[in-house]
C-alpha cells in the first residue's frame, strides 16, 4: 500500500515518468488509479490521441504492443503504451517482452499490469531488472481503513470516529464499493465539514445497517435458518456478496481476538478499546457469541473465508449458493467443515 501512496505523491510533483512500470496485484481500483496518474503525468501538454495505446493480452499480440512502444511520440516528449494482463501471455511472448525490457525506448512509458507473476521465473527476473515494479497485495483491514480516509479526503470528506467505524462496518473491504459509498456521501452532506453517524445511516439506510448486524448476530448464535433468511434478504436488496463475506469474516476475527483477551483477563473497557468496539456491542453481542465457539474452532472455520472468497471471484456458482454453504458450515457444531 505504501508503494501506491509513494507513486501518487511522486507523480503529483511532476518530473519524468519511468520507461517501464510493472504493476502487479488484484486491487483493480488501485491499479486503475495508478495507471491513470502515470498517463496523466507522462502526457501533460501532449495530444493524447496521437500518443496513447491500450492493449490486452487476450486480444493483442505482444508484437503489436512492442511495435507501439518503439514508435516515437508525435508532438510530445512521451508516448504511453499500456499492456494489460501480461501474465496471460505464453512463455514465447514473455521472452520477447523481456528482450524489450533490456533496451526500452526512452521516449515511451510502457505500463504493464498483471494479476500475479511467479517470482521464481526468468520473466519476473527480467521484469524486476528492466522495470519499476509496484506490488499491490491483498489489503489488511487497517490498510483499507487508511485508504478510506485517504479517499474521503480527496472528496473533501472527514469522518467522526464513530461514523467511520459504522461506515467501515457496513461497506466492507471492497475498494470499489467503498468509493461508491463515499461519492454518495459527498453528494449527501452538501458542504458539511464532518460526517457523523446520522449521515452514514442516511446514505446506507438504517434497515441495511440492522440487516448487517442481525446477520452477523445470527451466525454468532449458530442460528443457521435465521442467518440464511437474512442473507437472502440482503442479496435481494443488492448487497454485494464480497461485502457480506468481509463482514462475516471480520466478526470471526473479532471473536478470536475477544477470546484471547478474555483468557488474558482484560477488562471490558480495555477489550473495547483494543477491538475498536463500543462497550455495549462487546458485552451484549460479541461476548455472548464467543460462548458458542471454542478458539480452536473459530480459527479452523476462518479458513473457510479464503475458500469462499476464491469461489465468489472465480466460480460459476451463484453467490447465494456459495454464501449459503459458508453459513451452514460456520453454524455447524461438527468442528471444521470440509472444503
Amino acid at each position: 500500500m505504501k508503494q501506491f501512496y509513494d507513486l501518487i505523491e511522486e507523480l503529483k510533483k511532476g518530473g519524468q515518468t519511468a520507461t517501464v512500470y510493472t504493476i502487479i496485484g488484484a486491487e483493480g481500483l488501485l491499479i486503475s488509479e495508478a495507471v491513470n496518474k502515470i498517463v496523466e503525468t507522462a502526457l501533460t501538454g501532449a495530444v493524447r490521441d496521437f500518443n496513447y495505446n491500450l492493449f490486452y493480452a487476450k486480444e493483442n499480440s505482444i508484437d503489436e504492443a512492442l511495435d507501439a512502444a518503439k514508435t516515437l511520440p508525435l508532438m510530445a516528449n512521451k508516448r504511453v503504451v499500456i499492456l494489460k494482463d501480461v501474465d496471460q501471455y505464453p512463455a514465447p511472448a514473455h521472452e520477447r517482452l523481456a528482450g524489450y525490457l533490456n533496451n526500452p525506448s526512452p521516449s515511451t512509458s510502457l505500463i504493464l499490469t498483471a494479476n500475479k507473476i511467479d517470482q521464481r521465473t526468468k520473466f519476473y527476473k527480467a521484469v524486476e531488472k528492466g522495470s519499476r515494479v509496484i506490488l499491490f497485495g491483498t489489503l489488511y483491514e487497517n490498510q483499507v481503513r487508511q485508504w478510506t480516509r485517504y479517499r474521503a479526503k480527496s472528496y473533501g470528506l472527514e469522518f467522526a470516529e464513530d461514523a467511520i467505524n459504522l461506515f467501515f462496518e457496513i461497506s466492507g473491504s471492497e475498494l470499489g464499493i467503498i468509493d461508491n459509498e463515499l461519492k454518495k456521501l459527498a453528494a449527501y452532506i452538501e458542504g458539511k465539514k464532518k460526517i457523523d453517524v446520522s449521515d452514514v445511516e442516511g446514505v446506507v439506510g438504517r434497515s441495511r445497517v440492522y440487516s448487517v448486524f442481525n446477520l452477523i448476530d445470527a451466525i454468532g448464535e449458530r442460528k443457521a435458518e435465521q442467518a440464511l433468511l437474512l442473507l437472502k434478504k440482503m442479496l435481494n436488496d443488492d448487497e454485494h456478496p464480497l461485502g457480506i463475506l468481509f463482514m462475516i469474516a471480520r466478526q470471526f476475527r473479532l471473536m478470536a481476538k475477544a477470546m484471547e483477551f478474555h483468557k488474558r483477563g482484560l477488562s471490558a473497557g480495555e477489550m473495547s478499546k483494543r477491538l475498536g468496539l463500543p462497550v455495549n456491542i462487546l458485552t451484549n453481542n460479541l461476548m455472548r457469541q464467543i460462548k458458542n465457539f471454542t478458539l480452536d474452532e473459530v480459527l479452523k472455520k476462518y479458513r473457510l473465508f479464503y475458500y469462499a472468497d476464491s469461489e465468489l471471484k472465480g466460480s460459476i456458482k451463484s453467490p447465494e449458493i456459495i454464501l449459503d454453504d459458508l453459513i451452514l458450515k460456520l453454524c455447524s457444531r461438527a468442528g471444521e467443515a470440509s472444503v
